[in-house]
């Protein structure tokens, strides 16, 4: 049975909670503004679809044999989502979707495959495709989107602040649900001249369980920040949020094997060692530290506590290999690679 699009969905699973916030923003776009929502489709699939969306007006337009005075025109669109949490669709349910977009009133017909496509195998779409060209005659489109380029669409430069917050939290949505794999590019660059030894020796790096200034992204790495320069690199294997002791939730694992009780009793250990009875706390489990030395060239120290710099066209391999590169640069020359 359907149901309408509301803020609190009462989904339990969790592609159809993803689908509901997804139809959400898109509905708030376009009552804020039909162009909104044009701007966005036509970038997930192509100007065509944009110029359907919201009423046309004009006048003294030819249709046929007559010229009418004004004309009001909304041109008809249908378009079928179907969201997976991984790359793994099901070429029936695919075909079963072709048929009932076939079968739809007149106009452009629409197919998205919503999903976190983490490998760039595409060539699994291709039978369908084929059936969009030779079974349907090309009267629908067929697109795989991914979750990061449906969030990269709606972020439109002239959002009111509403709707781009409204946006930014989806996003961190996506992000805790794992649905985003641009965290595989970034590093994560922290201030520890507070606390090197919980670095350095602990091999954790530890902040309040909470949001605002203490709130990270998704990272692979992470960046030993002090004295004006990244001194160390590491991966991060895992991100744990203990609550209380016997009490932990770990929001992001890296590395795959790692069993989650594994990672909450290592979590409370760091805790105890390092920073006995401090709830709630986030603990980074890290990989082995690798020693660099990037510069930051501009005057000051870091104006926040932590910072993220885009490493995925450095072609790196590891962490090992990331400060091997770092070492000896600046941050300008890496700046065009900053994410935040």
């Amino acid at each position: 049975m359907s149901r309408p699009i509301n803020l609190f969905s009462g989904y339990s699973q969790r592609e159809n909670r993803t689908t509901n916030y997804c139809l959400l923003l898109l509905k708030m776009l376009y009552e804020e503004n039909p162009k909104f929502l044009a701007e966005v489709m036509s970038t997930l699939i192509g100007e065509d679809v944009g110029e359907r969306i919201g009423v046309n007006f004009s006048q003294q337009e030819r249709k046929g044999s007559a010229i009418p005075d004004g004309l009001i025109l909304q041109r008809a669109f249908t378009i079928y989502i179907e969201t997976k949490n991984w790359d793994w669709f099901y070429q029936s349910q695919l075909e079963r979707h072709l048929a009932a977009l076939d079968a739809e009133n007149s106009g452009l017909k629409v197919l998205i495959a919503l999903a976190n496509f983490e490998s760039a195998d595409r060539e699994k779409f291709k039978p369908i495709r084929q059936l969009c060209a030779e079974r349907y005659h090309g009267s629908i489109v067929f697109e795989e989107v991914s979750f990061e380029d449906f969030i990269q669409a709606l972020r439109l430069p002239h959002l009111p602040k509403n709707l781009a917050d409204a946006v930014a939290d989806f996003r961190s949505y996506l992000d805790e649900q794992n649905l985003l794999p641009s965290w595989r590019r970034l590093l994560d660059v922290v201030n520890c001249a507070g606390i090197p030894d919980d670095v350095l020796v602990g091999h954790v790096y530890m902040c309040p369980a909470t949001s605002g200034a203490y709130s990270h992204q998704r990272c692979k790495y992470f960046g030993m920040y002090r004295n004006k320069h990244i001194e160390q690199i590491a991966l991060i294997e895992a991100v744990v949020d203990v609550e209380a002791k016997g009490k932990a939730t770990v929001k992001w694992q890296n590395v795959p094997g790692l069993k989650d009780d594994e990672l909450k009793a290592v979590s409370e250990r760091k805790i105890d060692e390092l920073r006995p009875n401090s709830f709630p706390t986030r603990v980074f489990l890290l990989g082995p530290l690798f020693a660099t030395d990037c510069q930051k060239d501009s005057p000051g120290g870091m104006v926040a506590s932590k910072q993220y710099f885009d490493v995925g066209q450095l072609d790196v391999d590891g962490a090992e290999h990331l400060a091997r590169t770092l070492s000896g640069r600046t941050w300008s020359e890496i700046r065009s690679h900053a994410a935040v």
